[in-house]
């Protein structure tokens, strides 16, 4: 039941944001081109550790994209994103 806490802190860190398509639901949002890293340190580790700090610096250093148009970035699709 930790991760609870865990995933709602990533998920938050979306408020606010949209993909350039327009997307806004939270649950469909990925930090681009840092997500899994982000993930891995913020679910892994937890939010009260030194990753949760470099968690955040990833996530200032990436845009909010949908999966849909971080597929389409992977795949030369969507240059229009970044």
């Amino acid at each position: 039941m930790r991760d609870v806490g865990r995933k709602s802190w990533l998920l938050n860190t979306f408020k606010g944001q949209s993909c350039p398509c327009g997307e806004s639901e939270l649950v469909c949002l990925e930090w681009y081109p840092n997500h899994k890293k982000i993930s891995s340190l913020t679910l892994r580790h937890g939010i009260v550790t030194k990753e949760r700090e470099l968690a955040e610096q990833l996530i200032l250093k990436s845009k909010a994209v949908c999966h849909n148009c971080a597929s389409k970035i992977d795949n030369g699709l969507a240059p229009f994103v970044l």
